[in-house]
């Protein structure tokens, strides 16, 4: 009887085993690059307006909005080393600058690295990666993520903002992703589309029609 047991015991292992083997939970290839492509209504504009991609590992995260959804408190989209013009840079660090990872600016120089996390007493740092050429409605740019990201995380969230960009006075975003916490797993091949709605009374080099972005 015993043996009999033992003959019933080893076989159930080896069915164990060799199931188990068959249902192996394929790897995860998360990679370290993105490729985004923006579509705007209309030519761009990088000498009046700027263009920002906002990273973040983060749901809760938080940029300006255009009006009628701005903040009063911190209605401008400005970068963390600028001075707002009618608020407090506390304002702009505690409901924006301390949710991001990093972002990417387009403006006169190209587009450009900002690393955080941003803290109201360091300066940031810039890095210039793709120089500026001729510009079409279409923006596409490819980066390393982890030149916005320390640790790349699971989940990378995101949301594009175009500004005009007036001397000396405030810097209302005009434009920016219609749904909120739009988001992308860091997973090889993830490919995520947001269409935006087309906004007639804004200048069609700031109205945003679409975003996608890719994994690689």
């Amino acid at each position: 009887m015993k043996v009999k047991l033992t003959v019933i015991s080893l076989i159930l292992s080896i069915v164990f085993i060799v199931g188990c083997a068959r249902n192996v939970t394929p790897m995860v290839n998360y990679g370290n690059q993105m490729v985004v492509t923006v579509t705007l209504r209309g030519t761009p504009d990088n000498y009046n307006n700027r263009y920002f991609l906002v990273l973040s590992d983060n749901a809760s995260y938080q940029v300006p909005l255009p009006p009628p959804n701005q903040r009063l408190d911190a209605p401008e989209f400005i970068e963390p080393d600028m001075i707002p013009i009618n608020s407090s840079r506390e304002a702009y660090f505690t409901n924006y600058f301390s949710t991001w990872s990093g972002y990417i600016v387009l403006d006169t120089l190209g587009y450009s690295f900002v690393k955080g996390p941003f803290n109201i007493t360091q300066a940031i740092s810039r890095e210039v990666f793709q120089p500026t050429s001729t510009l079409t409605s279409q923006l596409t740019f490819t980066f390393h993520l982890s030149k916005l990201y320390t640790t790349i995380p699971n989940t990378i969230y995101f949301d594009f903002v175009t500004v005009p960009w007036p001397n000396g006075r405030e810097k209302n975003p005009a434009d920016s992703l219609l749904t909120s916490n739009n988001s992308v797993a860091s997973i090889v091949g993830t490919v995520k589309t947001v269409d935006d709605v087309s906004n007639p009374e804004i200048d069609a080099g700031l109205d945003i029609l679409s975003i996608k972005v890719e994994v690689q």
